[in-house]
């Protein structure tokens, strides 16, 4: 019986473990800071980001679902999720807004670098080099998805802030993407974007793109007025702070590192993470560069390519 006793307490202690790590690495939203009929029906409503096979699993699949249904893709995949080589870079950042441990809403910011650039550089390189050219450190924000059913709940208005406030974190100065132009008015109303670029076919959605560019210092004042209507429990840089481990930049509003007293444990993919979504769909590493693939193995020790 006390053998028994004391495996009831492992697991319980474990599982508190677990529950208290779920929640650290999670920033809650408050139900009080908006209409309560926006939330109903979420069990724990959360933004993140995804940090496990499991999260960007599910992230994947919501993505290929949502796209499939606009017929964005052409050519169904077996496994059912819609990914490429930069969603697995080291910089990428996959945030996702959940229902306790259900991803509802996925958005990844992609940041700019020298070997593997941006996605949206196969029809906006001219574009784009003009941005780097000038000194300004650019992301692509790509596969933005949100089922149906969830949509009228305004959730995806809170990964927005959350990617916008991670920009001013990281300083970035901007945040690019490729849209239907359907939906360029739909964007320009939810970030304050400017067309940069022409209507261009984008052949990995198979669709017509306009290119779209939000200045993130100029975007401050609208995105505060936002965030104040949009309630956390966790404060947002803390929670960039934890993740990261990488301090802010010098002149950022809402928070001072020295009084933010905190152990940083940062968050990094794991290599058998990497390894799994690339044996699943080994076609990623088609015609990677040398110094691609070698970035890639500096990033993940031991991942074979």
């Amino acid at each position: 019986m006390y053998d028994q006793h004391e495996q009831m307490k492992q697991i319980l202690s474990r599982y508190d473990t677990l529950i208290t790590d779920e929640r650290r690495r999670t920033v809650r939203i408050k139900r009080s800071g908006i209409q309560a009929n926006e939330l109903e029906g979420l069990d724990r409503p959360a933004v993140k980001f995804a940090e496990n096979r499991d999260e960007l699993a599910q992230a994947f699949s919501l993505v290929y679902e949502v796209y499939f249904k606009k017929k964005y893709i052409k050519r169904p995949a077996s496994h059912g999720m819609l990914y490429s080589i930069y969603s697995l870079l080291p910089e990428t950042t996959h945030i996702v807004a959940k229902s306790y441990l259900t991803v509802i809403s996925t958005l990844t910011e992609i940041f700019d670098s020298k070997t593997f650039g941006l996605p949206m550089d196969g029809i906006y390189r001219k574009e784009l080099d003009r941005f780097r050219n000038q000194g300004r450190k650019i992301v692509e924000l790509s596969t933005l998805a949100t089922p149906r059913e969830h949509r009228w709940k305004n959730i995806f208005h809170y990964l927005v802030q959350v990617m916008y406030w991670y920009s001013v974190y990281t300083e970035v100065d901007d945040v690019c993407i490729a849209v239907n132009p359907r939906h360029v008015r739909y964007y320009k109303n939810l970030f304050p974007f400017e067309i940069f670029g022409p209507e261009r076919k984008y052949a990995r959605v198979e669709a017509p793109a306009v290119g779209l560019r939000g200045k993130v210092r100029e975007a401050m004042e609208r995105m505060m007025q936002i965030c104040k209507e949009l309630d956390f429990d966790t404060p947002l840089y803390a929670y960039f702070y934890r993740m990261t481990g990488l301090k802010p930049g010098k002149d950022i509003p809402f928070f001072d590192p020295d009084i933010f007293q905190m152990t940083v444990q940062i968050s990094r993919l794991e290599t058998e993470t990497v390894q799994y979504f690339i044996d699943l769909d080994p076609s990623l590493l088609k015609g990677l560069s040398e110094p691609q693939k070698s970035d890639f193995l500096k990033a993940y020790p031991g991942l074979r390519l």
